[in-house]
């Protein structure tokens, strides 16, 4: 991503000071002030801007003036002036003993000879002025305005900005190198800590400012601070760096009359407290209004046109939030953060990027500890490699029209991991989802105790009695005809209940939400050929992206052979009539003629992301393109769980925690990060034994939203003559090219659960995505209820290895993931207030008396306003969306494997028996086609509807295809497939056009490939089986545990890994061979060994004893070798006829090689 752009840094701390000293030594004035204590207190944005403006537009701006005009007859030409009048270097104190104070003034009298003849003289190539501030100790105090969410000042009431610096540095050089158009300026600071708090009273500015003792102040809140120990000697900060580090470029082109600032901030160990506040409350939005100043004109200059550059990395930075009633720390590290924008005053277009690297999501459930740390407390659940952002504003034209996205975002990374357990991934979705509602500024109810809410003890200056309330005015504003008649049908409900409380339902809910129309229902005329196929009319019908695939994937999906084409034996023969005759057609009888260019070049490669061309112009766009997310699924507990025994956590973990990261395409393009190891172990309840990966590769979503029903897409035409029916609201694509599901269980032998089925017969399109969801919602063309949504979900064929150990793990996940979601039900603002204020004692003052009476009556006044629209607009944000269509776009082959291992009782006698007993093989079924046109509200009807359509689908006509695939029987089918072909497709042939040759080359063909791949899979479960049962007996025969193992291996297996399948014939006839010969010389070494420990315990007795005891397991040995070897010798003849089976083998399951 850095290989074609080049990156501005700041320099290093050695290469700063070299810089500074190189232009120290080349300056012609040099100013060095040192400050071992500085206090500086802003009392208000005034008194800033005027200092801003005395220091900066005049004394910076000021020129000495001109010297008049001289020549030999200008009468107001002064006289010359003597030889010896003219400036000299004062002498120093310091320098007394000089011997070079006598060439000065002969040194500047040449100089000045030089001026006044003329001559030319060389350009100065030192610069101007060098400033240099040091400062032990400092404290910079600003005191903000202090807004409301609707902008106005909040009377009695200020902001407060506290920044400490230690060991800070401020140089500055104007005309760099004798440039007067080049200046530079830098900043640097050991420790920097900054405090914040967004609301403070009023109170009497000090005419005398005190040495401050630099403890953190009482009343505000600690927003910026140095790395704790617990988080820093985990990221491996560079010792001796500076916390800060800023350096700035000013160039000025006189010809643009352009300044531009080319700013490189540098923050290192540093943590940010968020605190989750109203709007026009946090640090940062005070601060860039505390410091956007207006500069004074000045008469007879026109300042130049302001860019600013900036480009702001953070090294070892870390993100702390602590939600107020939630019980979870929320730590956020990130190992390097860039972000580039451009800053241009008065500009339509704003641009900003952000580049994340190694950064991860940390959770804890200890929330009674002050300090961090992060190996003892806090478990990582997302793990971010590189992930890219981009953000691009648009203020809009002023006609109106949009030729770009006001807003829009893109988003790239390499690979995102989560690892957790069911628990940890409950806290991550109930702070996901109480981040989205913004939880901190709306409690839940009261507990006992208000100062200790979630285990955290608040002081009284943050509980939520204090917090003002406040929504903005707008919010009633916004979208006013949906919230009038949502209002009027909640009235009419109300009343309804209050006069007649026994009425029905549906006389209640009438309103006019309850009317939708559907596409046969519309007032326009239809052509006769989309009234036999209806189609959506209006917008949706615009909604037929057009796909590379989409076509000839409908359909291809009729037939997956090449049955209905017609194959010519030879070039030039023809298609022979049933007589046997051939005859040749003549297509035409002119001369043919060759158009050049009569086909269009293909587009290339579509974006499928993009709306058709007949959209307008989007409001605002999400896009991620091409985002990768791995999920470790973990048995056990991360938070509160009992500690795994010591030897059992590092042997799953050295096995798990390579193979997720090796099964991971993205991370394998890039070396692993062996630092970052750690991350993996999670609490200490985790069990790495259990554990399965769901991989989606190359995750691509958008979702754009359009303008408002008000105001059309084009002005001047309307939506009807544009060729749109109905006026889309938003839309949303979800694409996945790829989608997996690994099994890592210890007790597994299966590699991969879920992965898409390829064949030679049903090979992948290029260019194909696995999974492709569409949703476009639009506002009816009446503009009566609320907005329609039509669906469309595509999917590739699919293939499914199921353990039974697998199955439990992912039902049991999920059950404590669905049982550990809790929703977050805020309380209403308005009955919370109301409640404090009645259940306030006496004694106690109440919030807003501090802050003045007008503060307490606009609170009042934006929590009634609150509670009066927050009622109308409950009814319509909690509807779920209406579905007009569904569809299921395409016919979905699925292949089922199933092998059980053990019966379960607790799913019921016969459940359990058929559970652990039953073992697929290939079983076959499908997903029909499904296109609904009823309607359907709510997303959980859709998926109702859907597992009702496919159960009674393959209730009803697909139990043969999955009785096939039980035990042996899908070998049986087969070989009957087999022998039903060589009869059957010469005569299929034959009716078909007539050529029976063809028809016995293809039913010989069939035959011969059904058949010899089923026998010779009969064969190999047969001799797989005969090894199995001699293994058994070998087991029961031997005295010892198998040598061999701890001599080949150097350790017991567990259990014996599936050797990797021969590629053909002729590899299964040396895996063979390998396999006698290396069972002759284990069973030669195991006999000598066994003698030659006898004989060292009890001599030759021993000796011979020990092998007379060996002799039992050694006659069973050969048999165990023979059938391996026929094993692989049947299974090289079979991928020989059937390459699939070999590469169906290599997926579905684990291998030694992959294993170890």
């Amino acid at each position: 991503m850095f290989e074609t752009e080049e990156m501005v840094i700041p320099a290093d701390p050695v290469e700063m000071h070299e810089f500074q000293a190189q232009c120290v030594s080349q300056c012609q004035c040099v100013v060095d002030i040192t400050l071992p204590l500085a206090v500086i207190l802003l009392p208000s944005k005034e008194a800033y801007q005027s200092v801003y403006n005395r220091i900066n537009n005049d004394l910076l701006m000021w020129e000495p003036p001109p010297e008049a005009p001289s020549g030999p007859h200008s009468p107001s030409c002064p006289p010359p002036r003597a030889q010896d009048d003219n400036f000299q270097l004062c002498k120093s104190a310091f320098r007394l003993d000089s011997d070079s104070e006598d060439e000065e003034p002969h040194h500047a009298g040449s100089e000045s000879e030089k001026r006044r003849r003329g001559e030319p003289r060389p350009a100065p190539t030192q610069s101007l002025l060098s400033l240099t501030v040091h400062v032990g100790r400092g404290r910079l105090q600003a005191l903000t305005e202090s807004k409301g969410e609707t902008g106005q000042k909040v009377e009695h009431c200020h902001g407060e900005v506290v920044l400490d610096v230690e060991g800070g540095k401020i140089f500055s050089v104007t005309q760099h190198q004798g440039n007067p158009n080049l200046n530079f300026l830098c900043l640097e600071s050991k420790k920097v800590e900054l405090y914040h708090r967004a609301a403070v009273p009023d109170s009497a500015i000090p005419t005398q400012l005190e040495v401050p003792g630099f403890a953190p102040p009482e009343n505000l809140d600690p927003t910026i601070y140095p790395t704790e120990v617990g988080v820093s000697s985990v990221g491996g900060q560079e010792d001796g760096a500076q916390m800060l580090s800023t350096a700035i470029k000013i160039t000025l082109d006189l010809q643009r009359n352009v300044k531009e600032f080319l700013v490189a901030l540098r923050l290192q160990g540093a943590t940010l407290r968020h605190h989750m506040v109203l709007t026009n409350h946090s640090w940062h939005e005070q601060l860039v209004d505390f410091l956007d100043v207006i500069d004074d004109p000045i008469l007879g200059y026109s300042p130049p046109a302001v860019i600013t550059v900036l480009h702001t990395h953070l090294a070892s930075c870390a993100v702390d939030y602590r939600p107020l009633y939630l019980p979870l720390r929320v730590l956020f590290t990130a190992e390097s953060f860039s972000l580039s924008s451009n800053i241009i005053v008065d500009t339509a277009t704003f641009h900003l990027r952000f580049i994340l690297d190694d950064s991860a999501l940390y959770l804890s459930d200890k929330c009674e500890s002050d300090l961090v740390d992060l190996r003892r407390d806090y478990v990582c659940v997302v793990d971010i490699d590189l992930l890219e952002l981009a953000i691009t504003t648009w203020k809009g034209s002023g006609s109106g029209k949009l030729t770009q996205p006001l807003f829009e975002l893109r988003c790239s990374n390499n690979v995102v991991h989560l690892h957790t357990c069911a628990d940890s991934c409950a806290a991550l979705l109930n702070l996901l989802q109480y981040l989205v509602a913004r939880g901190d500024l709306h409690p839940p109810p009261r507990h006992t105790s208000p100062t200790e809410i979630a285990g955290q003890k608040l002081p009284l200056s943050e509980s939520p009695a204090v917090l003002p309330p406040c929504l903005p005015a707008e919010t009633a504003e916004i979208n006013q005809y949906d919230l009038t008649d949502a209002l009027i049908d909640m009235e009419r409900i109300q009343r309804d209940e209050d006069t007649d409380s026994g009425s029905s339902a549906s006389l209640q809910r009438a309103s006019p939400v309850s009317v939708y129309l559907f596409p046969g229902e519309a007032p326009k005329p239809r052509p006769p050929e989309e009234a036999e196929e209806p189609e959506l009319d209006g917008m949706v019908s615009a909604a037929h992206e057009a796909q590379p695939d989409a076509g000839s994937e409908e359909e291809s999906e009729e037939s997956t052979d090449n049955d209905d084409f017609c194959i010519l034996e030879a070039p030039g023969i023809g298609i022979p009539p049933r007589d046997g005759e051939p005859v040749v057609t003549v297509l035409s009888s002119e001369p043919i003629q060759v158009r050049d260019g009569y086909f269009s070049r293909p587009r290339g490669s579509s974006d499928l992301l993009r709306a058709p061309s007949r959209f307008p112009v989007p409001q605002s766009r999400v896009i991620l393109r091409e985002v990768s997310v791995v999920w470790h699924l973990y048995g056990g507990k991360d938070f509160g769980g009992k500690p795994v025994s010591s030897h059992g956590q590092h042997s799953h973990r050295g096995r798990s925690a390579p193979s997720g990261a090796r099964g991971s395409p993205s991370r394998s393009a890039a070396p692993p990060r062996p630092q970052n190891s750690w991350r993996w172990a999670g609490g200490s309840g985790r069990q790495h034994s259990l554990l399965m990966e769901i991989q989606l590769s190359k995750v691509s979503f958008q979702h754009e939203s359009y303008l408002p029903l008000a105001s059309p897409a084009v002005p001047g035409q309307d939506a009807e003559a544009a060729g749109v029916g109905e006026q889309p609201i938003c839309r949303q694509v979800f694409i996945v090219q790829e989608l997996e599901v690994r099994d890592r269980l210890a007790s597994s032998q299966i590699n991969k659960f879920l992965y898409l089925y390829t064949s030679e017969s049903m090979p992948r399109r290029a260019h194909s995505n696995m999974l492709t969801v569409k949703a476009l919602q639009v506002c009816p063309e009446s503009g009566l209820g609320g907005p329609e949504c039509c669906l469309r979900v595509s999917l590739l064929p699919l293939r499914l290895n199921i353990d039974q150990d697998a199955l439990f793990f992912l039902k049991d996940f999920f059950s404590s993931l669905a049982s550990g979601v809790n929703p977050y039900l805020p309380v209403d603002p308005a009955t919370e207030v109301k409640a404090d204020i009645s259940q306030k004692p006496s004694g106690e003052a109440e919030p807003g008396a501090s802050l003045g009476p007008d503060l307490s009556a606009s609170m009042e006044t934006t929590v009634s306003e609150q509670s009066s629209s927050s009622a109308g607009s409950s009814s319509s944000a909690d509807q779920p969306i209406y579905f007009r269509e569904f569809r299921f776009t395409s016919e979905v082959p699925i292949w089922l494997d199933y092998h059980g291992k053990h019966v379960v009782i607790e799913q019921g006698t016969f459940a359990g028996i058929l559970i652990g007993l039953a073992q697929l093989n290939c079983s076959e079924l499908k997903l029909k086609r499904l296109c609904c046109r009823h309607g359907l509200l709510g997303v959980d009807k859709v998926i109702q509807y859907a597992i009702n359509e496919w159960l009674t689908d393959i209730r009803k006509n697909q139990l043969p295809g999955i009785l096939g695939g039980v035990g042996p029987m899908h070998s049986v089918v087969q070989l009957f497939h087999g022998v039903r072909d060589l009869f059957w497709m010469p005569i299929e042939q034959y009716r078909r056009d007539g050529r029976i040759i063809r028809g016995l080359q293809r039913g010989a063909a069939s035959f011969g490939t059904s058949t010899a791949s089923a026998a010779l899979e009969l064969s190999n479960r047969l001799v797989q089986a005969i090894q199995a049962t001699a293994e058994t007996v070998y087991d029961i025969l031997s005295p010892t545990p198998p040598l061999s193992r701890y001599i080949t291996e150097g350790r017991p297996a567990s259990r014996p890994r599936r050797a990797p399948q021969p590629a053909d014939l002729r590899e299964g006839v040396a895996k063979a061979y390998d396999t006698v010969r290396e069972g002759v010389i284990d069973t030669a070494q195991t006999l000598c060994d066994v003698a030659s420990r006898g004989h060292e315990q009890k001599g030759l007795p021993g000796a011979v004893g020990g092998v007379l005891r060996q002799i039992p397991p050694t006659v069973v040995r050969p048999l165990i070798v023979a059938s391996e070897a026929t094993s692989n010798l049947l299974g090289g003849m079979r991928n020989q006829i059937k390459p699939d089976a070999r590469k169906e083998d290599f997926l579905k399951w684990r291998t030694e090689d992959s294993q170890e």
